[in-house]
């Protein structure tokens, strides 16, 4: 039987982070058992934990709770490659990788872009998307097998990192 870490939660992240102190969460999670709120919008109104905040804190949480994925090892179905362009492959850092015996598609994405990617996938995407983050170096590298960009060159991911746009 496979034992299960517990489950971490974005109220902890933030106190970990020095955003909020306990007794704000005590405060937010009471406020969330009334309201029934989520706790990243009642954080946001109670006390003006800023969305990026949230965000990051929920990025950490799934990264805690999932391993990462080796694309390395995945196999790659054609049909969950064309749900994408290659610009929209290189914005938000994803790759389809395959659907599962479910129906969903398994998605891999970089850390950095997880919240925009997950967000274009629930707007866009008709099968449901189960996410998993890629390391973002293996990640490039598959991007560049998958969805060539000719005039991507390292050249210029250099120059991004350089400035904030990359990793």
């Amino acid at each position: 039987m496979i034992e299960r870490q517990p489950r971490i939660r974005i109220g902890e992240i933030l106190i970990e982070h020095g955003v909020l102190n306990e007794q704000q969460v005590f405060e937010v999670l009471q406020s969330q058992r009334a309201s029934g709120v989520p706790f990243g919008v009642l954080a946001e109104r109670m006390f003006e934990v800023t969305v990026d905040s949230i965000e990051q804190a929920w990025i950490e949480q799934f990264c805690r709770e999932s391993e990462p994925i080796d694309l390395s090892a995945q196999r790659f179905d054609v049909d969950a490659l064309r749900l994408i362009n290659r610009r929209q492959a290189w914005q938000f850092e994803m790759i389809p990788l395959n659907f599962e015996s479910s129906g969903e598609l398994l998605i891999a994405a970089s850390r950095r872009r997880l919240a925009r990617a997950v967000a274009f996938a629930a707007t866009t995407l008709e099968p449901v998307a189960l996410f998993r983050v890629a390391e973002s170096q293996q990640l490039r590298e598959f991007l560049r097998l998958h969805y060539p960009m000719p005039e991507l060159t390292e050249e210029l991911l250099a120059m991004a990192r350089r400035i904030g746009i990359g990793d």
